[in-house]
This record gives C-alpha cells, structure tokens and sequence, in this order.
C-alpha cells in the first residue's frame, strides 16, 4: 500500500470513528435526563413560591365527584383524569393528601405543558382547621410543630424521572413570603372540594414544602417518581407516588 494510499484509509477510519462518536453523543444527548427550572427562577412568568400559591388553588378548585379520578384522592391508578382543574400552560400533580404509603397513577397529559408538583408539602390555612391570623399561618408553615407543641420535620427523600435522579432536591424548599387566599371555588361548583368548602369560600393560607417544576415532556411513555417524608415526633410518614405519564399530541 502506498503511503498516499495508507493517509487515505487512516483518514477514511478517523471520519468513521469521529461519526460514530458524534452518533454515540447525540444518542446520549436525546436521553439525558429531564432538568428541573432553578428553584430560584421564575419559570413561566412566575416564582416557585407562586407556582405553590397556585397548586393549592388547583387542589381548592377541583371537585370531588369520584374518589378514582381525582388527582389528590384516586385510588385506582389507572386512567386518572389528570385534566381535572388544569388551565393555562402548567398542569399540576398531586401527591398523596393528607396521608401516607405508597401509590401509583396513570394519566394523559398534552404535549407542550410544563408540569409543577410537591414532592412534600404542608399547607396551613382554617381550611385545614387553622386559626385564621396570618402570623399563625405563616409561622405554622415555617414549622407547625413550633406552633403547635410538638415534634415536625419534613424532608425530600429522593425524585427521579425516567429513571434518572434530580440532585440536590433541598435547595427546591418553597415557603410562603406572605399569605395568600384560597377557596375561591367557582359558583357553578356543586360537588364538595376537596376542603370541604362551600361555593365562594375564601380563607387565607400558608404553605412550605418542596417542588420541582419540569419543562413539557417529550410525546410518549415517561415515569415520575418522587417520595418525601413528614415525620411527627420522630416517626416518619413517607409518601412514595409514581406516575405513568403519557404524553400526547392533543
């Protein structure tokens, strides 16, 4: 083989191994795991503080009309309407309320939105039987323990979507700057909320715990993941719920 001859093959190996790497890279890209927005951003216009603010008014204006399909309550994990109470660019999803274990759901969601959901939180509002003055509310969400008498401690335990972990989930705490109303149920609204409040109901609230906010997903099969713990006088209550999302061109 010439020498000439020689430089055109080890080039000819050099565009393959370099194509072949470029490959390898753009696969490995199209699977990198799913990026959370900065808990100190403020995606879609707003802070995560606000994006707290509005989940609770989500939670406030979905009916409970059937336990299996609403996106706090179900108990049957398949075919959760998660459409419930959703508006706007940003769909919620809800956890375990007022309990714990663990649980699954399935559910649709329409390509282009933007998801926003607790991994743990606390809520403190007359709704769920506070006082109404605002210090009590705000204090009550830094710590219901110190309010309260006794021992509180909430924390994330872990969040992984497709099965790849989101690091250093601490720094995604959300607490209340200020209060905040909550309740306003619509008049065309006849089925209980999930408070219990009346059409037109408005109290003021609190809240703290942390949340991610993940930009839309990509069409198909994805599985969300994400477990806390609320621990009162050093039991811990864990709440592990999984989510098989299927996102569609809608």
């Amino acid at each position: 083989m010439s020498v000439n001859r020689k430089k055109q093959f080890v080039l000819l190996l050099l565009v393959v191994v370099i194509a072949g790497l470029l490959s390898i890279l753009g696969t490995a890209a199209a699977d990198s795991p799913v990026t959370p927005f900065p808990p100190d951003s403020s995606p879609y216009g707003q802070t995560y503080d606000e994006w707290a603010e509005e989940f609770w008014l989500w939670v406030g204006r979905v009916k409970v009309k059937d336990i299996d399909d609403h996106p706090l309550l179900a108990v049957d994990p398949y075919d959760v309407e998660c459409k419930l109470g959703q508006q706007g660019k940003v769909w919620f999803l809800g956890g375990i309320y007022a309990g714990a274990g663990t649980e699954s759901r399935t559910c649709k969601v329409p390509a282009g939105k933007a998801l926003f959901f607790p991994i743990v939180n606390i809520l403190c509002s007359p709704l769920a039987h506070d006082p109404p003055d605002p210090a009590i509310l705000l204090a009550c969400a830094v710590n219901p323990g110190d309010v309260y008498g006794f021992e509180f401690d909430m924390y994330p335990v872990s969040a992984t979507i497709d099965g790849a972990d989101i690091p250093d989930l601490e720094d995604y705490y959300v607490l209340s700057e200020a209060t905040f109303e909550i309740g306003r149920i619509p008049d065309q609204i006849r089925d209980p909320n999930i408070f219990g409040a009346d059409a037109g109901t408005v109290e003021p609230a609190a809240s703290s715990g942390y949340y991610l906010m993940l930009p839309p997903l990509s069409e198909g099969s994805h599985i969300i993941n994400f477990v806390g713990v609320i621990a009162v006088e050093g039991t811990p209550y864990p709440t592990d719920m999984t989510y098989f999302l299927e996102v569609v061109d809608d």
